[in-house]
């Protein structure tokens, strides 16, 4: 009788332990093992742009893939990334000439849509602009210094909706007057590359003005 209990028992405690490794399995299984937040390696949060704010004044397609829904920029030591989400997949734009502007103001910016029709962002500010086509390439404009960096297609990422552009301080310093960390941004898609058409402008992000750069700290600061 004494060792059918002690069998019993063990039994009991062996049928526990399993339950106990099954649920902990289920717990590992239903965490993604890539849930990090945007900014737990030090990376920028999304700023969130409203979904079918098209300008009134846009005549071409009203293409979610034109149309931005969240933004965000980061300051490294040697370089700086933009990120962009559209409301819909980026790389079928380019079949109705799709392209991404991002307006940097480095310390000279001026508001460049201003006095061009129709009116559209007067309080947005840029001496430099970086370039980012549907296809993966893109290039940095250095309106101050008259220098056009062609970027290597590496530094571009292109997921589905979302895109992300590592640009090289190194390009983006000549003719600055402030430090990186002081630079804003605006970023508007086009559906033309012709310079100074603002009806071809579908959206900006933020809808006027510029948004700040968030920077990393040093190491061991706050």
């Amino acid at each position: 009788m004494g060792g059918r209990k002690e069998e019993s028992a063990m039994n009991r405690v062996l049928v526990k332990a399993a339950i106990a490794a099954a649920a902990l399995v289920a717990l590992l299984v239903s965490v993604p093992m890539h849930a990090k937040q945007p900014d737990d390696d030090g990376g920028s949060p999304w700023i969130s742009d409203p979904v079918g704010d098209f300008l009134p004044g846009y005549t071409g397609p009203q293409d979610p893939g034109l149309d931005v829904i969240a933004h965000r920029a980061l300051v490294t030591k040697s370089r700086v990334i933009f990120c962009g989400k559209m409301a819909g997949p980026i790389a079928p734009t380019g079949e109705i000439g799709g392209l991404y502007i991002i307006g940097v103001d480095r310390g000279s910016g001026t508001p460049r849509f201003r006095g061009r029709t129709p009116a559209i962002g007067p309080n947005v500010l840029w001496d430099s602009v970086v370039r980012v086509n549907p296809d993966g390439t893109g290039l940095f404009n250095n309106i101050i210094a008259g220098i056009v960096t062609p970027l290597d297609p590496s530094d571009i990422s292109i997921n589905d909706n979302e895109f992300s552009v590592s640009v090289p301080l190194s390009a983006m310093l000549p003719a600055a007057t402030r430090p990186p960390e002081e630079w804003t941004y605006n970023l508007w898609p086009r559906n033309s590359a012709v310079i100074g058409n603002n009806a071809a402008v579908p959206d900006l992000a933020p809808d006027d003005g510029n948004s700040p750069m968030r920077s990393v700290p040093p190491k061991g600061g706050k």
